[in-house]
């Protein structure tokens, strides 16, 4: 089952019950001046209720493009990570009972999406404090999780760092109550042999638990003027599930970047790449960066982003590009002839997105005009680097040289680790990382 057929059974389950289809919110929205739309929430729905042409009641769904910009360094890293992802979602305001929504959760999970029940896990929010006040276990919600019939050794509660939710302050939200719930969560186990340890748990970032959806009950606020927690007035539920994680599962891919959609451009990226010399997982990663960044890039110029610059979302767009521009070197790809073959081929493998704004040809330019300013630095970064080995004596660099390399002459580390190994010298990778976190 693809995305697109994961969206369809979404929409159409919500819409079976009643839930009126809202149109997406745009990717750019005034509430995030300095970067993307990250999540179908709260925010993005009552954009989406002002401009539907009327409001029935009050149960919504819809399917939102995401993007995270703090998620970069995790794309190509491990199985799961996207920075631009489809999240479905149904919204409900006003009192909304734990128990019809942890049953509609698992219907959804295991009829709808037809995910094997034997391989799921739920975590709820088992208390703890948050912004001094301490909460409660939230025993209603693993008790519904018993009822549907998920063994109780397959229930976990776990703390505020996983299953309590706070609404970010904005720029312009400082005296502004955030509001806040706890939250619940479905995993898909994909096997002990991928565990940690004995104790593995879907709390661990080793790869065995994929969580695939969410609930989160907003029915509190935390006040501005003494931090006390209170009832919201007007709750809201919502539950949502990550689009491209439920289609690796039941495709039962090893990991995200093996689903459908991605495979023509992993595919035109192989036969653009000179990897014979180059270690597996450096290949597997680099491959991963640029199909995402791509994807990502190509929705993002749909949506309206701005042309590579300094600030902001501008910053972000000129990011993205350095970051795929810096693997394409890694696997030996021809950057000027290769940029428009693979926008063609991302091209294709969008095809709801809209042509009207010319993206591919924005997008070729935007990676060109950028590409001529980001070699000449990799260059003067690189006779850097060849001087510093020569000032070393033929030994390698430190960790200081590389931070140096990377913060004051704007090279990337990957490339002086590629440098560095094509003359069989080692990367210092730990006193890199040490010099890193504490300058």
């Amino acid at each position: 089952m693809n995305t697109a057929g994961i969206r369809q059974r979404f929409v159409g389950y919500y819409e079976n019950m009643g839930y009126q289809l809202l149109p997406s919110a745009p990717m750019i929205d005034p509430s995030i001046p300095m970067s993307f739309v990250m999540s179908a929430g709260l925010v993005q729905v009552e954009n989406s209720i002002a401009k539907a042409a009327h409001r029935v009641g009050n149960q919504y769904v819809l399917v939102q493009d995401c993007f995270r910009h703090f998620d970069l360094e995790k794309v190509g890293t491990d199985d799961i990570h996207l920075s631009l992802f489809e999240m479905p979602g149904a919204f409900v305001f006003g009192p909304d009972g734990k128990n019809g929504t942890v049953q509609r959760m698992w219907k959804l999970a295991t009829e709808v999406l037809d995910i094997e029940k034997e391989h799921i896990w739920a975590s709820y929010f088992r208390g703890g404090e948050v912004m001094g006040n301490y909460l409660a276990e939230d025993k209603i919600t693993r008790q519904a999780w018993v009822d549907v019939g998920i063994p109780e050794n397959h229930i976990i509660g776990l703390g505020t760092d996983n299953n309590y939710w706070i609404q970010r302050k904005g720029i312009e939200s400082t005296n502004i109550s955030q509001k806040c719930g706890p939250n619940t969560e479905l995993f898909y186990d994909r096997g002990e042999e991928k565990a940690c340890s004995s104790n593995c748990k879907p709390s661990c970032r080793c790869g065995r638990f994929v969580e695939f959806s969410n609930s989160l009950f907003i029915c509190s606020e935390i006040k501005e003027k003494n931090g006390q927690i209170e009832p919201l007035k007007n709750p809201f539920t919502e539950t949502v599930i990550g689009a491209e994680r439920v289609s690796m599962i039941r495709q039962k891919t090893a990991s995200v970047f093996e689903i459908k959609e991605f495979i023509p451009i992993l595919d035109t990226i192989q036969s653009l790449a000179d990897t014979d010399a180059l270690p597996k997982s450096l290949i597997v990663e680099s491959k991963r960066v640029i199909a995402d960044h791509l994807r990502g890039l190509f929705y993002l110029i749909a949506s309206g982003a701005p042309p590579p610059g300094k600030n902001g979302r501008e910053r972000i767009i000129k990011m993205l590009i350095r970051r795929v521009i810096t693997r394409l070197i890694v696997l030996n790809v021809d950057i000027e002839k290769s940029i428009p073959i693979l926008v063609a081929s991302i091209s294709n493998s969008i095809p709801n997105i809209n042509e009207d704004r010319q993206v591919s040809v924005l997008l070729i330019e935007y990676f060109l005009s950028e590409f001529q300013r980001f070699n000449e630095t990799i260059a003067r970064g690189q006779r850097q680097l060849i001087q510093l080995l020569k000032e070393n004596n033929g030994n390698t660099l430190t960790g200081q040289q590389i931070v140096y390399l990377e913060k004051k002459c704007g090279l990337p580390s990957l490339l002086t680790r590629l440098l560095l190994w094509k003359q069989g010298l080692v990367f210092a990778k730990p006193e890199y990382e040490n010099h890193l976190e504490h300058n």
